[in-house]
């Protein structure tokens, strides 16, 4: 059974500031609003995940729960600290549950997702890494976790794109 990987960018966060630890920057409200819209893009595609990891960072954590609620309500939800940026993509893979879901996504920060992209495709981090915008979102599935083969990109969409395919309320 293969296993589809949404790798999901985090939303529009405040700017960096110095009196501001940078876990806690959060979304910002054009941020929020404009994830809502992806997030109604992807389920426009049939995106269902069973299950959502987020990077521990705030911004993230944030996106995280606006995909879940717009796209995966059932799905089981989990901080998963190996995507906070900080972690190479071996991480990352043994960290993720077995097949037992169909769907999974991943949010998290770059450059460490477009890493992850790579490594799933090619084996190695640094070959083709994605350049994710904030917001943007690659299917990927993998015959096995941990791959034992490259993975197929299913598609790679950036955010205008997936609010333009967005179905309003």
């Amino acid at each position: 059974m293969s296993t589809l990987l949404y790798l999901v960018r985090h939303g529009i966060a405040e700017e960096p500031s110095p009196q501001k630890d940078d876990a806690e920057r959060a979304l910002t409200s054009e941020g929020k609003r404009r994830m809502k819209e992806i997030a109604r893009g992807l389920h426009a595609l049939g995106a269902a995940p069973t299950l959502v990891l987020t990077s521990p960072l705030r911004r993230a954590h944030e996106t995280a729960e606006i995909l879940r609620a717009m796209v995966a309500a059932e799905a089981r939800f989990a901080v998963f600290e190996p995507l906070d940026n900080a972690h190479r993509p071996e991480d990352i893979v043994a960290g993720i549950p077995p097949a037992k879901h169909r769907e999974i996504a991943l949010v998290g920060h770059q450059p460490s997702l477009g890493e992850f992209a790579s490594y799933l495709l090619t084996g190695s981090p640094g070959l083709v890494p994605l350049a994710f915008k904030k917001g943007a979102v690659a299917a990927i599935s993998v015959h096995a976790l941990p791959p034992r083969s490259p993975g197929t990109l299913e598609w790679f969409l950036t955010p205008r794109q997936l609010r333009s395919i967005s179905i309003p309320d």
